[in-house]
């Protein structure tokens, strides 16, 4: 009889533990949310270069998603794209989620590690159809002319007809190659350039096998369709695994 007692009190204990542990992340959760809310809406402040002449629209393939369609001027170049833009809460709560599926131990390390990612990688900018426009030393060398690069679902993509090239006339085009089949996907994935491979070590997401060849923009764009409804981004937790297993931060 003792003995059941005593395992009682102990499992009492243990749980009250847990509870409390729970607690406190739940707290420390919550500071983190608001901060990165406040860091992100920050960046924000400072202007996200795509977003210009923008006009709101929508696309079948992307249900539930505040979609923009805008034409900017970027390195004295014109270009049009369809942007989703997530806002600071999304990004807030995609990236304390994305540090938790990370087990990091400094949590507040982590999730700045992740805004300066997605910051550098596209400013938080999400081209679903249409051109990006990018200084040509991104292909290598020092040059600042401007380049445009195709985009489909948030991936770089090649179509028969047209790859990345310089502009024509000062003006990305022609525009019609954004619905044109994809021949090939390149490597990265907006926003946060996350890789197949690091997308597939997120909880839960497409094996990279399965994000092979062009399969890969469609798996990105399902995910950013769900996620927009979640505290999770599967592309932002597998770049912050990653991120974790390669020492950017405890």
């Amino acid at each position: 009889m003792r003995g059941s007692v005593g395992k009682s009190v102990v499992f009492s204990m243990l749980l009250a533990a847990i509870v409390a542990w729970a607690s406190q992340a739940a707290a420390n959760d919550s500071a983190l949310l608001a901060e990165m809310k406040d860091r992100f809406q920050k960046r924000f402040d400072g202007g996200q270069y795509m977003k210009e002449n923008c006009a709101p629209t929508m696309h079948e393939d992307w249900p539930g998603v505040e979609l923009l369609r805008c034409t900017y001027k970027e390195l004295d170049a014109e270009a049009t794209v369809t942007l989703a833009l997530p806002d600071a809460v999304r990004l807030a709560r995609w990236t304390v989620t994305a540090c938790r599926d990370a087990s990091a131990s400094d949590m507040k390390a982590c999730a700045r590690h992740i805004e300066k990612r997605i910051w550098s990688a596209s400013n938080a900018q999400l081209p679903v159809r249409g051109y990006v426009i990018e200084p040509g030393s991104v292909l290598g060398g020092s040059s600042n002319e401007p380049y445009c690069f195709l985009f489909r679902d948030g991936v770089t993509v090649r179509t028969e007809a047209v790859t990345s090239r310089p502009p024509h006339d000062g003006v990305c085009a022609p525009q019609s190659a954004e619905d044109d089949p994809i021949t090939r996907a390149f490597s990265f994935a907006r926003i946060a350039s996350t890789t197949r491979a690091e997308f597939a070590l997120a909880p839960g997401a497409p094996s990279e096998n399965d994000l092979a060849g062009t399969a890969f923009p469609d798996a990105v764009r399902k995910e950013f369709v769900a996620a927009w409804s979640s505290d999770r981004n599967r592309l932002i937790s597998g770049a912050a695994i990653a991120d974790k297993a390669n020492g950017k931060f405890d």
